[in-house]
């Protein structure tokens, strides 16, 4: 696997959409990589697919389900390239993506961690999606608040970094957050300012438990972050949420809220359904208005441009 880039795919029940996030892998611009597919105990077709798999580039390791922090720190240990790209299962990387991060980190050597803008794929239907944040001072203000400012599949980082930071945390959701903080406390992060990536939405991605759940965690990474940095004890997760005052426990529930009736929203929108999405987007507004009118203005601009094209 002596690659400049390993890409680092776990998959768990990834059909259908499998097989085309694999194959916009393999079509990349840029050659020099080995894709290593973390197969964690799926119970769908998926397995029979990758065991169909004869590109030499691809690596597939098959262990019980485990969960996604444990399927990422296993393929973790196999990489020995310099750079490492993370996809998901049912994402589509665009054709170039590899190439403008890959020049973007050999021009930047102070960046360790390198995520791009992207779109949301609802069916066949792509839309832009919010822009993320291009500079260090920016993701990281946001990661510290709880708020994405990476998107996880989107991401290239530093190999070596990464493992010297201990990987990602096996035993929460929401290890990406952790993952994000630790990696700055070694270097600066940054975003593309390019759309390379085509995220899927869809209802049944997320319950609102787990969510509140992911929400929850992220909070929590990011108060874990602020206490390293100060050179303070660090809690457990369940003395962070019982410590935690009412105030905040419902600011992550109208937050968990928040996320699960814009995606819905925009879901709907795009599925010949705007009535339902301008309902869901109203209640947005009853709990974060300021949020929620960035979304809604995003989403007249995309109306408004689709009308005119």
């Amino acid at each position: 696997m002596a690659t400049r880039l390993s890409v680092l795919l776990p998959v768990f029940n990834g059909m259908p959409f499998l097989p085309e996030a694999v194959e916009s892998i393999l079509r990349q611009t840029f050659a020099g990589f080995t894709l290593i597919i973390v197969n964690d105990g799926s119970t769908d077709e998926s397995g029979r697919y990758l065991a169909s798999l004869k590109d030499p580039r691809i690596v597939v390791i098959n262990q019980a389900n485990e969960g996604i922090g444990a399927s990422l720190n296993r393929g973790l240990q196999l990489c020995q390239s310099e750079y490492v790209a993370r996809m998901d299962a049912d994402d589509i990387s665009l054709a170039n993506r590899f190439k403008y991060q890959v020049e973007y980190l050999d021009a930047h050597p102070d960046v360790v961690m390198l995520g791009t803008q992207i779109e949301f794929l609802i069916g066949t239907v792509a839309q832009r999606a919010l822009r993320a944040p291009v500079d260090h001072e920016a993701i990281e203000a946001r990661l510290m608040k709880g708020r994405a400012g990476l998107c996880h599949p989107s991401l290239m980082f530093r190999t070596a970094v990464a493992k010297a930071c201990g990987g990602y945390p096996s035993a929460a959701l929401g290890e990406d957050f952790d993952f994000y903080l630790r990696m700055c406390d070694s270097g600066r992060a940054a975003n593309l300012d390019r759309v390379l990536l085509q995220y899927r939405l869809q209802t049944s991605q997320a319950t609102m438990a787990k969510t509140e759940q992911v929400i929850r965690v992220n909070h929590y990474s990011a108060h874990l972050a602020s206490c390293r940095r100060k050179g303070l004890p660090t809690p457990t997760l369940d003395e962070f949420l019982k410590s935690a005052s009412l105030m905040s426990h419902t600011s992550w529930m109208l937050e968990a809220s928040e996320l699960i009736q814009y995606r819905t929203a925009r879901i709907q929108m795009a599925s010949g359904k705007p009535v339902l999405g301008a309902l869901r987007m109203a209640f947005l507004g009853m709990c974060h208005p300021i949020s929620a009118f960035r979304h809604v203005a995003h989403a007249i601009r995309l109306s408004l441009k689709s009308q005119s094209s």
